[in-house]
């Protein structure tokens, strides 16, 4: 149990995107279940809640969803290899039939879905650029079944540490190391 705000900052600053993860490691679905139903919980603009989930473990499916996606544009030499693919996904819709606010909504669900993961011992990464086309005929969705982003699971194979910001440049950057830097603004220059 988490009883104090330290044990939450910790929590925060281990909840990373990961771009690799370790391979054959496997994620149930009762885990992602929870994690939804974390998301199903959270605040949602006139609590309208137009949010939907497909969780995503089978490994053919798995193959389909990961074609299209984008990862870590930023780095240009670096793609992601085929034995550092995520153990699973949740991709995240919207319900266009509930007047609500589902890109606010969506941040809320899916950072309190990152923190839970952290908390399970796995790793995530939310990636926006996925091809929603492709992946409505995929899932057969109805047409009222705006797919919005891709949540993507896993162990976490790589290391990756917050660093301060230099020269204003907040992209991200692989270190002589290889250990993944993720610039941040410091508090006396957020805080106005």
């Amino acid at each position: 149990m988490i009883n104090n705000f330290n044990q939450f900052k910790q929590i925060v600053q281990n909840t990373r995107a990961t771009r690799r993860f370790k391979k054959d490691f496997k994620i149930k679905k009762d885990d992602l279940i929870d994690l939804v139903d974390l998301a199903r919980v959270t605040s949602s603009g006139k609590n309208m809640q137009p949010l939907k989930y497909i969780i995503i473990t089978d490994e053919n499916i798995k193959k389909e969803v990961y074609k299209p996606l984008v990862w870590a544009a930023h780095l240009k030499e670096w793609s992601q290899s085929k034995d550092e693919k995520p153990s699973a996904y949740i991709l995240v819709l919207n319900d266009t039939t509930i007047d609500g606010f589902s890109a606010i909504d969506s941040g809320i669900a899916m950072q309190t879905i990152c923190l839970g993961a952290t908390i399970k011992g796995f790793s995530s990464c939310i990636l926006a650029s996925i091809d929603k086309e492709q992946y409505k005929k995929l899932f057969s969705l109805k047409s009222f079944l705006e797919p919005m982003f891709i949540i993507a699971f896993g162990k976490k194979d790589e290391d990756i540490k917050l660093v301060d910001i230099k020269d204003n440049d907040t992209n991200y950057y692989r270190d002589t190391q290889d250990c993944h830097c993720v610039p941040k603004r410091l508090l006396e220059d957020i805080l106005i």
